[in-house]
């Protein structure tokens, strides 16, 4: 796993590669690092040059300038990231925080982005008392189905500075709704979320607006599906990849 420290408008941006194959770039979940994906990547690796990052001011990445906590500054920094590491294009795909600064890199970027994978995708604001309460629902239906949830892997909220990641995290708060980035979105897409996932609402409702997109609803998921059910999620995307 070779790691890299990439330097992208005043920050130093945590980046790790596996694998070998067309490059897939990664972005994590809210509040998360890149080892949200470590429970997945030797799968997702055997095909692919995975590209994992932690967004400047979460993880092992630093702040950077105070004023650069927007999605279309996170985008910029994939984009840089990809043109550092040699890549022309690159698969994307952003679990649920992730997914908005997917979403905003393909729409903004389009001709670096090959093909978009969006799950727990929201173009609205996040329903958390709706995510925790589909997370006990769809556990227990998990449970009567003789399903056993897997360990998180360690170190998925580890970060160097608090304050600098809960600021990361609110660039959700500058875009109500991000319904016209789905309709600048040229690459083919796949949403998959959760049947659990108050999400969900969301992503039938942004549906329709992409230009080429087909939603997959995950059985027994809630919020955070990579973590939760990684084998069905990952069979999805690989089978989109591939395509």
């Amino acid at each position: 796993m070779p790691t890299h420290r990439i330097a992208v408008d005043g920050a130093e941006l945590h980046v790790e590669v596996d694998g070998d194959g067309p490059a897939l770039v990664l972005v994590n979940g809210a509040a998360l690092t890149a080892r949200q994906w470590d429970g997945v990547i030797d799968r997702l690796a055997a095909a692919h040059t995975v590209v994992r990052l932690d967004v400047r001011g979460t993880g092992s990445s630093t702040p950077g300038p105070s004023d650069g906590y927007t999605f279309q500054q996170y985008a910029c920094d994939i984009v840089e990231i990809a043109d550092q590491l040699g890549l022309d294009d690159f698969d994307l795909w952003g679990m649920a925080w992730g997914s908005r600064v997917a979403l905003v890199t393909a729409a903004q970027h389009p001709d670096r982005v090959r093909r978009l994978v969006l799950s727990d995708f929201s173009i609205d604001p996040a329903d958390v008392d709706a995510q925790k309460q589909g997370a006990i629902a769809a556990k227990r239906a998990r449970a009567d189905a003789g399903i056993i949830d897997p360990p998180h892997p360690e170190g998925i909220r580890d970060h160097l500075d608090q304050d600098a990641m809960f600021a990361a995290m609110a660039a959700t708060l500058l875009h109500a709704d991000l319904l016209p980035f789905v309709e600048q979105v040229r690459a083919p897409t796949l949403i998959a979320t959760g049947d659990h996932d108050p999400n969900l609402v969301s992503s039938r409702r942004a549906l329709p607006a992409f230009e080429n997109a087909r939603l997959l609803e995950l059985e027994l998921t809630a919020h955070g599906a990579v973590l939760w059910r990684p084998g069905p999620v990952i069979a999805a995307v690989l089978e989109f990849l591939d395509q």
